[in-house]
């Protein structure tokens, strides 16, 4: 019998719009650069668009090893970018005020939610079962999207929450999955995951969110097209 369901938060629970992601991005560099030049140190907008490509390139050499640094980390790593003495010449107010500009655009640029997808949790949750969420966070760190989960009146619906950037590891890795099936007190073979292959590699039910009708499903233990049938779907594993 499952007892956990565990869910991904991007493009599952939310999704970015295209126009959310680049409105999202420009508000970013322009928010960090506003930040930086009232601390005294300005920057050409050019400036900043380099240093954030060169800042993704070194991300993703951790990302790819399905790892993950903490918020601050990954701030400091960006704005060494920009200057390898600028970190520690920031004072803490400063750093805190390019912090918000750097994390929080997706609290202004918001992922729309997925239709019938808070029901579809309200539901799991008025069965009885354990909810938790296992998600890569990129730029937008666990805190934020707490604020966004808390917005939309899910957030006391969930009983574990692993963001990637708190835990350290980034799915597929084992760690991030073990770290919420520990918190949750249950074993791998009692919940289902709208994610594939980190699950089933600890021996999790998998369960793949496809919506698209004409996109085949993956090897999973069943694919949901729509977020009302999960309880359902849930119930018959």
């Amino acid at each position: 019998m499952i007892r956990l369901v565990t869910l991904d938060f991007w493009q599952t629970l939310f999704a970015d719009t295209r126009d959310s992601l680049r409105q999202a991005h420009v508000l970013r560099l322009e928010g960090v650069g506003a930040a930086l030049a009232e601390a005294g140190r300005p920057y050409a907008a050019a400036e900043l668009a380099a240093a954030d490509l060169r800042a993704v390139e070194a991300f993703s050499v951790v990302w790819r090893e399905h790892r993950d640094m903490a918020a601050e980390e990954q701030l400091r790593i960006f704005l060494g970018v920009l200057d390898p003495l600028l970190p520690e010449a920031l004072d803490r107010a400063a750093l805190d005020c390019i912090a918000r500009a750097y994390e929080d655009p997706a609290l202004t640029h918001r992922p729309e939610i997925t239709p019938e997808a808070a029901e579809a949790v309200h539901e799991i949750r008025a069965r009885g079962l354990a909810l938790g969420v296992i998600s890569n966070t990129g730029r937008t760190p666990g805190r934020v999207l707490r604020r966004l989960l808390g917005d939309a009146s899910l957030l006391p619906c969930f009983d574990v929450l692993a963001f990637s950037d708190e835990a350290g590891a980034r799915k597929p890795a084992a760690e991030i999955f073990c770290r919420v099936l520990a918190q949750a007190r249950t074993g791998p073979a009692v919940a289902a995951l709208s994610d594939v292959a980190g699950a089933r590699a600890i021996g999790m039910r998998a369960v793949h969110y496809v919506p698209d009708p004409s996109a085949p499903g993956s090897a999973a233990d069943a694919v949901l097209r729509r977020f009302a049938d999960l309880p359902a779907l849930v119930a018959g594993l």
